[in-house]
């Protein structure tokens, strides 16, 4: 086998993050993480496994990570074993056949831990198995304190980034040269996916959405793109994502074949505003009340949102995740440096016929908010 192309990171930089985990555990007072991961949601759900052992199965899988001693990492799958054990940084990869809690429990039960730190959206069977061969053992949901930790983010793990933020771009442009009159939504998904892999990248997704601006009948990026035809006159809003190593970086931009109905250029107005409020607050020291107070153009102007306004962003998405005023504030949280995180309102009509959405990856510095894309957060306007 082969690992020609796959990106690792240096050796210092998994130590770097053993250190961190270890000393979450000795912060929690546990002795061990059991972190789970399975393939759903484009592999996000391996994100924390993948950060452990650069290993993202695409089936379940098990890490035991101990305080002290060596981790091991259990995939489910028999035909999975070869492949985990070429790419994994962690050489103890074991298969542990499809019902892996017995396997599981055995490995926990022979170290002696007395108390695990669970890691991951653990299926209820497994769990309760477990919770069953391991009466005397403590349990605790330490998830949230790692996807903290994942949020603050390395220069290497921002490295991979800008190299996703690349591929974004590379697939936006490509996007841009095949939009016109009679062009597919589909069509418009191949270029993108053939120019992230000419970049050196992985295409990981492109929500898309078509309607007539005078006639419309959708407010935001759909996940499944249709063979509609582009016409003139038309709205078309995109959510790209592209990988690097796992790492993404992403980019939102409409688009306006023609000029716009006076209903969509005051969409995008308000869009743009609050993109540019919120980008001018972000910076290391920024809070979340302070970036949601941001938001009161989209309520003020009478319309709502359908998506998150701003989240984390790395393998999957990481806090904080943070809506517009007509919502439940935030939950406290302060923004530090080296945090990459993407902006993107999405105004939108009550009735969520029509929206727009803006946005990109970007970067808190402890100047403010750094995007990692070289197209101008505006509209592009076609024709």
């Amino acid at each position: 086998m082969s690992k020609e192309g796959i990106p690792y990171f240096t050796p210092g930089e998994y130590q770097r993050r053993y250190e961190a985990v270890r000393a979450l555990m000795d912060q929690e007072g546990a002795d061990a993480l059991l972190v789970f991961g399975h393939s759903g949601n484009r592999q996000h759900y391996q994100a924390h496994v993948h950060y452990l052992a650069h290993a993202a199965p695409r089936h379940e899988c098990y890490l035991i990570f101990p305080k002290r001693g060596e981790p091991v990492l259990f995939t489910t799958h028999y035909n999975h074993l070869a492949s985990a054990k070429e790419v994994s940084v962690i050489p103890d990869v074991r298969r542990s056949g499809r019902d892996a809690a017995g396997a599981v429990a055995a490995e926990l039960k022979k170290r002696g831990f007395a108390s695990i730190g669970v890691v991951g959206d653990v299926f209820y069977q497994a769990m309760d198995a477990l919770r069953r061969d391991l009466p005397s053992v403590r349990w605790k949901d330490l998830t949230a304190p790692c996807r903290l930790l994942r949020s603050r983010k390395s220069d290497e793990e921002i490295a991979f980034q800008r190299k996703a933020a690349l591929g974004v771009d590379a697939a936006m442009d490509a996007l841009i040269r095949e939009l016109r009159p009679g062009a597919s939504e589909r069509d418009l998904l191949v270029a993108t996916e053939k120019a992230a892999w000419d970049a050196g990248c992985e295409p990981v997704f492109l929500y898309l959405n078509s309607t007539p601006m005078a006639a419309s009948e959708s407010c935001v990026p759909n996940q499944n793109v249709s063979r509609r035809k582009i016409r003139m006159g038309d709205v078309l809003n995109t959510e790209l994502t592209v990988g690097y190593g796992m790492y993404t970086a992403q980019i939102l931009r409409p688009f306006f074949l023609g000029e716009p109905t006076p209903a969509y250029a005051r969409l995008y107005e308000v869009a743009k505003a609050v993109h540019d409020r919120v980008a001018g607050v972000l910076k290391a020291g920024a809070t979340a009340q302070e970036v949601h107070d941001a938001t009161g153009l989209i309520a003020e102007s009478g319309f709502t949102i359908v998506d998150g306004l701003i989240h984390g962003f790395g393998v999957d998405i990481l806090p904080p995740s943070i809506r517009c005023t007509l919502f439940t504030p935030p939950a406290p949280f302060t923004f530090e440096k080296n945090m990459t995180v993407v902006v993107q309102p999405n105004p939108t009509t009550k009735d969520e016929k029509m929206g727009v959405q803006l946005g990109e990856l970007g970067l808190i510095t402890e100047g403010g908010f750094e995007p990692m894309h070289r197209l101008p957060a505006e509209v592009v306007r076609v024709g």
